[in-house]
């Protein structure tokens, strides 16, 4: 369960990290399911875009990992719940892919995430607290006037329009957002590194630190745009909304309002095609 908490506190102590052992074998088991959809994806095995399911749920669940490694006093017993939500996760992103309307079943990585954490008083450094109803307001309206002006700007010098798609496309691409995209964008960068990065430094180095790791891990993303314009302004609209979740999670000490902006600004990002 969420409580409301004071804001994180840069100066107090930090407990002891965990133990890295944990989650290297996360990150070898990640890397080794990344291949393997790779490979999948490569011979043509199984069913269309299985490959591309497995690497995307074990990246995205390898993420979830490094938030524990780098939250203090997260240990013991981490590798039982590292493990269980990168099955998850990978799981979840194979059931979307494969399964009409599958996607739902991402709906559910938010819930387990809160319910793992929630059992760890220590993962409230990283922001696992809930928020006051003008911090959650905050995050939906930023989001939305970010989103609001790609919108504006896209179609005005890319010509990029709203389009029509299905309904049922729209809805996995917000679902993957909720459970994958945004939940370990918020949890690894405004959490664990943010927080990390603010305990040592002050705000502007942590938030500079935090969102230049996110714009990396969206550069290496395939699914981003690949024309030179469309790339830079994703980077910089990207960057905005690392910056503005930075400055929710200082304010309300929570994650909930990055994740509430980030979720907005997706929400109209999907709805723009060339």
């Amino acid at each position: 369960m969420l409580l409301l908490s004071a804001p994180f506190d840069p100066a107090a102590v930090a407990p002891p990290r965990p133990p890295l052992r944990p989650f290297a074998h996360a990150g070898a088991a990640a890397a080794l399911v990344v291949g393997l959809g790779a490979a999948t994806e490569t011979l043509g095995v199984g069913p269309a875009g299985l490959g591309r399911a497995l690497a995307t749920g074990a990246a995205h669940g390898f993420l979830l990992a490094l938030g524990w490694m780098l939250a203090p006093g997260a240990a013991p017993g981490s590798a039982g719940p590292v493990a269980g939500l990168g099955v998850a996760m990978t799981l979840a992103t194979v059931v979307a892919r494969l399964v009409p309307w599958g996607a739902l079943a991402l709906l559910l990585m938010p819930v387990m995430l809160l319910m793992t954490a929630s059992r760890r008083p220590a993962l409230r450094t990283l922001g696992v607290v809930g928020c006051r109803p003008r911090h959650a307001l905050a995050g939906l309206a930023a989001g939305g006037f970010l989103g609001l002006h790609l919108l504006i700007t896209a179609s005005r010098t890319l010509g990029y329009r709203v389009h029509s798609g299905s309904l049922s496309a729209y809805a996995g691409a917000l679902a993957y957002d909720v459970g994958a995209n945004v939940l370990s964008a918020e949890w690894v960068f405004r959490g664990a590194v943010f927080s990390w990065c603010w305990r040592r430094f002050s705000f502007w180095p942590a938030a500079l630190v935090s969102t230049a790791l996110a714009l990396l891990r969206y550069l290496i993303d395939p699914a981003l745009p690949h024309s030179p314009e469309a790339r830079a302004g994703a980077i910089f609209y990207l960057g905005l909304v690392g910056l503005v979740a930075c400055a929710l999670r200082a304010w309300s000490g929570s994650l909930l309002p990055g994740y509430l902006a980030g979720l907005t600004f997706f929400a109209a990002y999907r709805t723009l095609a060339p």
